[in-house]
């Protein structure tokens, strides 16, 4: 029977990783179990039990305010840094336990990269900004990075605009162009999973259609989980949909289902714009 190995590469050199055979080669990319965070006294996501399935496109929805974008930030741990932040609950990466102490945080979040609201590209070259990752983790031949490089800015639907002035300043770049570098920022560290919070939301019409396109074409590779306010575009672009409402996740299926039967009454006025 064919096995496959834990990623060991999250977890510290001393960690024992042990094979996995069988129903467990089908779990889940990404799960979360009963996960809550809380921001000193106050919670702000309670309790949330949510599944990411491998190379699938997960819509996270609700109002301003609900938890999803601290949710997401939980996944790679980037709440970490935050002040009086604390998680309670299990996230579990390939049936690896993220809050473990014999997780490697660094490598949690090379393995879930993160792009946010607004692109934030580095000021310096188009160059160093996808090869700042790969050099910061040990990549030193030119040739390597080149080829990380122009691998990442493909992925990104940016290479074939930007290839002739790799080495000038990427603040040089429209904000379309600088939310798809910090994809491929994001991609040159050779994600598993990509958390995207709004990536297209201080984007024009045009720009957020190559990203939506972008994000069609990368879940062939990678599992992809979304914050986004525009209903419409979760619609298009996920394979599920997760309602959230005042911390907790309300209601999670198939997106088709969630839009057009949902079970939730809740859920249901929120689609239909009764509530928001």
């Amino acid at each position: 029977m064919q096995t496959v190995a834990v990623p060991s590469r999250v977890l510290s050199s001393q960690t024992h990783v042990t094979a996995l055979t069988g129903p467990e080669l089908t779990r889940p990319k990404l799960e979360t179990d009963r996960l809550s965070v809380f921001y000193g006294d106050h919670q702000a996501v309670s309790d949330v039990c949510l599944t990411f399935k491998k190379n699938t496109v997960t819509a996270l929805i609700g109002p301003s305010g609900c938890g999803k974008s601290t949710f997401l930030r939980a996944l790679n741990r980037m709440n970490d840094s935050i002040e009086g932040c604390r998680m309670a609950g299990e996230i579990r990466y390939d049936g690896i336990e993220l809050q473990s102490r014999q997780v490697n945080v660094l490598e949690v979040r090379k393995q879930i990269g993160m792009v946010f609201q607004r692109p934030v590209p580095f000021a310096k070259s188009i160059y160093k900004n996808v090869a700042y990752g790969p050099i910061r983790h040990g990549v030193k031949k030119k040739k390597e990075l080149d080829r990380i490089v122009e691998d990442s800015l493909r992925k990104a639907a940016l290479w074939d605009e930007v290839k002739d002035f790799l080495h000038q300043s990427a603040l040089r770049l429209s904000g379309g162009q600088q939310q798809r570098l910090c994809i491929a920022r994001a991609l040159a560290m050779q994600p598993d999973v990509l958390l995207l919070d709004e990536p297209a939301s201080a984007l024009d019409p045009v720009s957020t259609a190559k990203i939506e396109e972008l994000i069609g074409q990368l879940k062939k590779e990678i599992t992809i989980i979304i914050v986004t306010h525009n209903m419409q575009q979760a619609r298009r672009i996920s394979d599920e949909t997760a309602y959230f409402y005042m911390g907790r996740m309300v209601e999670h299926g198939p997106t088709e289902q969630i839009f057009s039967n949902p079970r939730s009454e809740q859920t249901r006025q929120y689609i239909s714009g009764q509530i928001g």
